[in-house]
Order: structure tokens, then sequence, then C-alpha cells
């Protein structure tokens, strides 16, 4: 269940993609778990575990979720998600190549895409694995204040949930 209409996750989206062609940003990859609730209202307590989102600049393109498979029901259920993308967690296993494969599939070969790196959802491991991954086939920059600058501005859906929730 969404905690605000869908037209409010495209309005965040929308200024997401504003800054990020602002920064010359081609694609956005989101490990940050407030920014996941934030742009989509994906609400999980699987974030210790690599769970990205892929946003582009280009509005054609649905955001993409690369997530554990245990965490597909609630991606489903408490976000804006249509396109959800599974890595499965067991021994040896790198969900940096499924990302890239998702990179690929869109057409980000070569492109510079910001990452959100100072967050606990993307671990030491994890982002070594991806910049170990990514390392040649695109430009990776550090873009970890991106959606923070959007969250600080409420807008009027997010003064009124406050004010209702003050009121319970």
């Amino acid at each position: 269940m969404l905690h605000f209409d869908r037209s409010e996750f495209e309005h965040r989206i929308a200024g997401a993609r504003r800054l990020m062609r602002e920064d010359r940003l081609d694609a956005l990859l989101v490990f940050a778990q407030e920014s996941l609730y934030y742009l989509t209202g994906f609400d999980t307590s699987g974030f210790v575990f690599f769970q990205c989102a892929v946003l582009t600049a280009d509005e054609a393109r649905q955001p993409v979720l690369l997530t554990r498979r245990p965490d597909l029901e609630q991606a489903r259920r408490t976000s804006t998600f249509e396109d959800i993308r599974l890595w499965y967690d067991r021994p040896g296993m790198d969900p940096s190549k499924e990302l890239q494969d998702i990179l690929a599939e869109m057409g980000l070969a070569g492109a510079r895409i910001g990452i959100e790196m100072r967050t606990f959802g993307l671990t030491a491991d994890n982002y070594a694995l991806v910049s170990a991954r990514l390392a040649g086939w695109c430009e990776l920059v550090d873009a970890s204040g991106l959606v923070r600058a959007l969250r600080v501005v409420k807008s009027p859906a997010e003064i009124a949930y406050v004010r209702q929730a003050a009121e319970l």
C-alpha cells in the first residue's frame, strides 16, 4: 500500500531527473533506503542486502529495482516499481552482474552514472563488486546528495500527511 498518491512519486522522480540532467547524469544507482522510500514508496528491512534502483534521466524509461527474492512481495506491495528484477542470495553470488545487465539493456555502456555511496544500503563489499564490474564500462560519479537535496523540501502532500499523523 502506498502512503501517497502515485502522482506524488511521479513528481519526486521528475525532480530527481531534473537534477540528474543538471549534473549531466544519464542514470542514477539508488542504494539508500530513504531514497528508495522517497522516490517510490519502497519500504523494506532488507536494505542491508544488495538492493538497487536504476533511474534514468530519460522520462520514457521506468525505474528498475534489483532486489533479492525475499523482498519481492514487499516491493510489489509498497512501491511504484513495475519492473522488479531479482538476484538470488547464495554463496558466491555477485549481484553486480545483474546490475550491469540491466544497465546494458538500457543502453548505458559508456554513460555517466551517479551512485549513492554514503548509505548503509551500499556496503563496502558491494561497492567493491559494483565498482570493479563497471570500471571502464561506464563513468561512476558520487551522487549521494542528489535525492537528499529533494527530500529537504516538503511537498503539500507531505505536509498534509504529517499534520494528519499529528492529529492521531
